[in-house]
């Protein structure tokens, strides 16, 4: 092959995968949600909504992250909402008697619930009662141990006289 050849493949060869790169770049780039809303505020409020809210389905994504089709079926839902005059609360309230408490990233705190919010505080206050007790009943038993160390266990002469 000639130099000619060779360098008339590679650049080719690098034209193509040039090409190929921004075409899996652009379609990545609008692959999740590309829908926007006609004002930027209910756009502002769709992507802090979209953010709050979990995919029912992947459990640790987001609805604005999540690929989906429930998330996007949910997503439109919640463009539909907003379109129609909707407040944010009564979005989330709509998604939470639909699919229950598990859509909100952030739960509510209600009486249901009260004990995975409160189990943390109650567990560090067992925790610094138990600490708060066995340190006083050390510093207690500390004067009552006034007697010298005879003999270091360790020490040389201590093993000899073990064995002998």
């Amino acid at each position: 092959m000639s130099a000619d050849r060779v360098a008339g493949s590679l650049r080719r060869l690098c034209v193509g995968l040039l090409a190929l790169a921004l075409i899996v770049v652009a379609f990545t780039a609008h692959a999740i949600d590309p829908a926007t809303l006609p004002t930027p505020q209910l756009q502002a409020r769709y992507e802090r909504l979209i953010h709050e809210l979990r995919c029912v389905k992947c459990q640790n994504e987001t609805l604005a992250d999540s690929e989906v089709e429930i998330a996007a079926e949910i997503r439109q839902q919640i463009r539909t909402m907003l379109l129609e005059g909707k407040s944010d609360d009564q979005i989330r309230d709509y998604m939470v008697s639909r699919y229950t408490e598990f859509i909100l990233f952030k739960p509510r705190f209600s009486a249901r619930n009260a004990w995975l919010w409160l189990s943390p505080l109650v567990l560090l206050l067992i925790g610094v009662i138990v600490a708060a007790r066995v340190i006083r009943t050390r510093a207690a038993l500390l004067p009552a141990d006034s007697d010298p160390v005879d003999e270091d266990p360790s020490a040389p002469a201590a093993q000899g006289a073990r064995h002998g």
